[in-house]
């Protein structure tokens, strides 16, 4: 850190200050676009956290943060989902789905059953052993994240979320 301190300025006694301007950019491209730079920082961020988050999934689970992701879609369906309904809830194909679900039960973290209402379908479920394992992994996760993110104030925390929340309901428009 620099050693030296600023002074603000004084202005003479009666003398009017004039407010403060923004300082203009440093290059024509700063002030521009600034729509696109904020993507791109949400990109960025959020790479960042999945990188990180994925890196200790596997180091310390020898997992993935997509089968993560399926394991915690299912813990939240008691009854089970569909492939067709977790691609959807995943926001990924069904094509990408079965790889983990093979995956998941080889490892005997989930079970497929047949729907009793429509017997061409597969019903997803945790297993036993794999209930157990994810609320290990979620609460590791969240340990995770809240490092992460913690580093901010309350207050950045705070209006980083309302400002997000924002955004989301205006792109929910869009969709």
């Amino acid at each position: 850190m620099d050693a030296t301190v600023k002074r603000k300025a004084r202005s003479p006694k009666g003398a009017r200050v004039q407010p403060s301007r923004p300082a203009e950019p440093a290059h024509e491209s700063d002030g521009a676009h600034l729509e696109l730079r904020i993507w791109l920082r949400l990109l960025s961020c959020a790479t960042r956290i999945e990188k990180a988050l994925n890196a200790r999934l596997r180091k310390e689970f020898n997992t993935t943060l997509a089968r993560f992701d399926l394991l915690a879609q299912l813990a939240r369906k008691p009854a089970g989902a569909t492939m067709s309904e977790v691609s959807e809830l995943l926001m990924v194909s069904n094509g990408a789905i079965t790889a983990l679900v093979q995956k998941l039960e080889a490892d005997g973290m989930i079970h497929r059953e047949v729907d009793s209402e429509d017997r061409r379908t597969f019903r997803l479920r945790l297993s036993q052993e794999g209930a157990k394992e994810f609320g290990r992994m979620a609460r590791r996760h969240e340990e995770w994240v809240i490092a992460l993110i913690g580093e901010l104030s309350h207050v950045a925390q705070s209006d980083l979320l309302q400002h997000l929340t924002l955004l989301k309901r205006r792109l929910d428009k869009h969709a």
